[in-house]
């Protein structure tokens, strides 16, 4: 029989100082303050209230596009909370489960990206090591003002193409 006073603990996730997954929108919160640099972020404020940021993303030289984010442990929660779709750019979420978000809305799904993000994380704050071929894919198709989850995806894209290549001019040479 569970108690009240029992907590509730997400998946190990051991990413740096977070050892449990979120299981609460706080948890997207905390997660995402770590996180906020490497998807390039500069947060302005974080507030109470719809939306629950502000933040600026470079999209150029000495250009920077504000942003409104919106919190939630899962995506369709955004639409439960009766939220205007219109208030938003982001919505930064552990689980994205909402197909029917409007395509204007850039999501953040967390759990599906939090594996990269710490390698790139890692990288940026070690200036000694070179960055590697996914952290040099990555920084620059944030420059070119892709999303996090388009990046991801045009890399296990370039990687499953690379296999391909591999794979053709292996047989050639046997």
């Amino acid at each position: 029989m569970a108690t009240s006073s029992r907590r509730i603990l997400g998946d190990p996730l051991n990413f740096k100082s977070l050892s449990r997954a979120p299981v609460s929108e706080l948890g997207v919160v905390y997660l995402f303050g770590m996180l906020h640099d490497v998807f390039g972020f500069k947060i302005e404020s974080i507030q109470a209230r719809f939306p629950d940021c502000i933040a600026c993303r470079k999209i150029g030289e000495g250009r920077w596009e504000e942003l409104r984010i919106e919190f939630e442990f899962e995506s369709k929660t955004f639409h439960a909370h009766r939220h205007n779709p219109s208030g938003v750019d982001v919505i930064v979420c552990w689980k994205h489960n909402w197909p029917q978000c409007p395509k204007q809305i850039e999501i953040i799904e967390l759990s599906s990206l939090v594996h990269n993000a710490e390698a790139l994380s890692r990288a940026i704050h070690d200036k000694r090591k070179p960055l590697s071929a996914w952290q040099t894919f990555s920084r620059k198709h944030r420059l070119a003002g892709r999303s996090f989850a388009e990046i991801s995806k045009l890399w296990k894209e370039q990687k499953r193409q690379d296999v391909l290549v591999f794979r053709s001019t292996s047989r050639r040479h046997v």
